[in-house]
C-alpha cells in the first residue's frame, strides 16, 4: 500500500494574494500550516495551506482530524503509514483493538470477548460491547493463523464534517483563499466549523486502488455551488457544497439507475 501516492492535477499550487482566514474570516492573523489531508493519513509534501488558516482555527479542528483518522486507522496501521513527524503507526482510537509496531514486528490485539483484558497498557473491551468491528473469526492451519473481521465504516457523525473539511481545503488549494470566503461556501463552512446544516457525501468503494486523489472543484449546470471529488486509500468520495445537495441527489439517481452496488450515502 503506497499511501503517500497522492495525485493532483498540477505539479504545484499557484500563488495567491493574501486573504482573510478561510474559516473565521479574521483579516490579520498568524498563519498556521494546515495539512489538507492529516499527516497521519499520508498527506504528501506540498498538499498544504501555508498562509490561509489562522492558528486558532487550525487548532480547533483537531477533533475532526481525529474522526477522519479513526475511520482509516486500521488501514494506516496494516499499511504501515507513518504518523506525524515519521512516527510509527499505531492503533489508539478503538476500545476493543490496540496495535503497535515493535522491533519484532507489528502487534495487533483484538478482544473477542466475553470479558475485558489488558494489552499494550490499555484495557480492551469486548467487541460485543463496542461494535468497533464485526464478524470476527480466527482459524489456524499448518501453523498459520488467519484472523478475519469487518469494520463499521462512516457512522461517526463527525466523519462527514471531516470529509468536507478536506474538500474545502482542496478547493482553496486549487482556486485560492478567495473561494473560501465566497457566499457559495458560507453554509458548508458553518457545517464544518459548527456542525450546522445537513450535508451528505457519496461513498463509492471497490476501486481496487490504495492511493489518494484530490481533483480541482467543479460546478454543475443547474447550480453555482462547487463540488469536490476525491479518493482516500482507494475509497471515492464526492462532496456537494450546495446546501440543497442537488448534485448528491442527481448522483444517487444515476448510481441507482445504472445498477451500481458498492456505494452509499453518508451519514448512513
Amino acid at each position: 500500500m503506497n499511501a503517500g501516492n497522492v495525485k493532483i492535477a498540477h505539479p504545484r499550487r499557484c500563488s495567491f494574494e493574501p486573504a482573510p482566514c478561510i474559516w473565521c474570516g479574521i483579516a490579520k492573523f498568524e498563519p498556521s500550516l494546515e495539512h489538507i489531508l492529516p499527516e497521519a493519513l499520508g498527506c504528501p509534501p506540498g498538499f498544504v495551506l501555508a498562509n490561509d488558516v489562522c492558528k486558532k482555527c487550525n487548532n480547533q479542528f483537531g477533533h475532526l482530524d481525529q474522526a477522519l483518522l479513526r475511520q482509516f486507522e486500521l488501514i494506516t496501521f496494516l499499511g504501515n503509514v507513518p504518523r506525524k513527524r515519521g512516527k510509527a503507526p499505531s492503533l489508539d482510537n478503538w476500545s476493543s483493538i490496540a496495535g503497535r509496531k515493535t522491533d519484532t514486528g507489528p502487534q495487533l490485539h483484538i478482544n473477542g470477548g466475553p470479558g475485558s483484558f489488558e494489552a499494550l497498557s490499555k484495557t480492551l473491551k469486548p467487541i460485543q460491547e463496542t461494535r468497533d468491528i464485526e464478524n470476527l473469526s480466527f482459524q489456524t492451519s499448518n501453523g498459520t493463523a488467519t484472523v478475519k473481521f469487518s469494520q463499521r465504516f462512516g457512522d461517526d457523525p463527525k466523519f462527514v464534517r471531516a470529509l468536507y473539511k478536506v474538500a474545502f481545503g482542496a478547493a482553496v488549494f486549487w482556486h485560492g483563499p478567495v473561494i473560501g470566503s465566497g457566499t457559495g461556501m458560507t453554509a458548508v463552512r458553518k457545517f464544518v466549523r459548527k456542525g450546522k446544516g445537513q450535508f451528505s457525501a457519496i461513498l463509492i468503494g471497490g476501486s481496487g486502488r490504495h492511493d489518494h486523489y484530490f481533483g480541482p472543484p467543479y460546478g454543475g449546470r443547474d447550480t453555482y455551488y462547487w463540488a469536490v471529488g476525491m479518493r482516500i486509500f482507494g475509497i471515492e468520495f464526492v462532496m456537494d457544497f450546495d446546501p440543497e445537495q442537488r448534485l448528491i441527489a442527481k448522483m444517487k439517481d444515476q448510481l441507482t439507475t445504472q445498477g451500481y452496488k458498492n456505494w452509499t450515502i453518508l451519514p448512513p
